[in-house]
């Protein structure tokens, strides 16, 4: 039977929701005001909900490396990547060729910027097929017609690439991989914010500040959060005294609400600095305390209902379509509906309008498209007792 871990689909689907709804109001900021509180909320969870899918991919394929290194006495790269292959490039070329070569043109045709030059386009082709989307916003920049959206599915494919061999060789040294992970995410920024701009002073710190945010060595601390916490689930027997006293009911409530509350701004520290050396450890706390707690034996979650599962499983369909569908759906609201001034329309029904049709449309790709793919995928998986 595959490793399956209770809750963690509608974790993931909720951190899909973080992204789409920071985008929903991100489009029509220029278009329809929100209430200054309704903006704050909505400002960082884009940027949140991708440090906890960070966090939640380091801690599940970090715990099947782990099982398989202990149980077959090596890792199998090959099922290792054709997993992931079967799983990420189907789904992730198909859309991301039709979004290089055709949204250029559809983008004109709605007057949501001008076309896109073949050159360009094809530019735009060659970071697309290899994973290298976040290089070019970094070091290239932006144009119309770039699937942006990508930029983190690059970076995890990255991490995907070398994970594999990292956790064989240091897998009894963990403790050392963890360290040279948070040196190198630390180091990188040290570099970039303090050095690059007396080395480059005529260059405005915001770009140092994106290049780093862009790179694969930024999330090594939330991709090293979900070793940690991988770790510490592999152990729990041994560390059982502990997570009885870490888990019980009270502390997971009040977790889960400070979470909540820094993912909502309600916590916001404001620092650049704190965004640079103190958020990503916030995170790794609050969500790998939140992870480990979803799939604890006294879980107060309860996340295992049908459509949150339906929804976990078609949360990459709906990270990757929902920045396109949102602004088609504000084009449709901008023309039919109009009325700015209303944050009814606004605030409440246009989100909800982009959730249930990116939830529709993932959901068609994931049973028409990706189900064909995901099928051929199950014989390269990883055999182990459910957990």
């Amino acid at each position: 039977m595959k490793v399956y871990f209770k809750n963690l689909d509608g974790i993931r689907f909720f951190a899909a929701f973080l992204v789409l709804v920071h985008h929903s109001f991100f489009f029509k900021r220029d278009y329809s005001d929100s209430f200054a509180f309704v903006n704050n909320c909505f400002e960082h969870t884009g940027r949140l909900g991708v440090n906890l899918f960070f966090i939640l991919s380091g801690f599940l394929i970090s715990y099947l490396l782990l099982v398989e290194k202990d149980s077959t006495g090596t890792i199998s790269y090959r099922s290792f990547y054709m997993r992931r292959i079967l799983r990420i490039w189907p789904l992730y070329l198909g859309y991301g060729l039709i979004l290089t070569f055709l949204s250029p043109y559809v983008a004109q045709k709605l007057g949501l910027g001008g076309g896109t030059d073949l050159s360009t386009m094809l530019l735009n082709f060659v970071f697309l097929i290899f994973f290298a989307v976040n290089f070019q916003m970094a070091f290239v920049g932006w144009n119309r017609g770039i699937f942006e959206v990508s930029w983190s599915v690059c970076i995890e494919e990255q991490f995907y690439l070398i994970w594999p061999p990292l956790v064989n060789i240091f897998r009894k040294r963990l403790g050392v991989l963890l360290a040279i992970m948070f040196s190198l995410s630390v180091l990188g920024r040290v570099f970039l914010y303090f050095i690059m701009p007396v080395l480059s002073p005529a260059s405005p710190i915001e770009k140092f500040l994106n290049i780093n945010y862009e790179m694969i060595f930024d999330k090594l601390d939330l991709f090293g959060g979900g070793l940690f916490i991988a770790q510490l689930w592999y152990n729990k027997k041994k560390y059982e005294s502990l997570f009885k006293k870490l888990f019980r009911p009270w502390i997971q409530v009040v977790m889960t609400l400070l979470a909540i509350l820094y993912t909502i701004s309600v916590i916001k520290p404001t620092s650049t600095l704190f965004l640079l050396f103190g958020d990503h450890y916030v995170c790794d706390i609050l969500f790998g305390y939140v992870l480990l707690a979803a799939v604890a034996e006294n879980s107060i979650y309860s996340l295992e209902h049908p459509l949150l599962k339906t929804l976990g499983k078609i949360s990459f369909g709906m990270y990757l379509f929902h920045t396109a569908i949102c602004q088609f759906v504000l084009v449709f609201f901008k023309k039919f509906i109009g009325h700015p001034e209303s944050r009814i329309l606004y605030d409440i029904f246009y989100p909800l309008c982009n959730l249930v049709i990116t939830s529709v449309v993932a959901y068609m790709s994931y049973t028409y498209y990706e189900k064909w793919f995901l099928v051929r995928k199950k014989k390269f998986e990883l055999v182990t007792t459910r957990i």
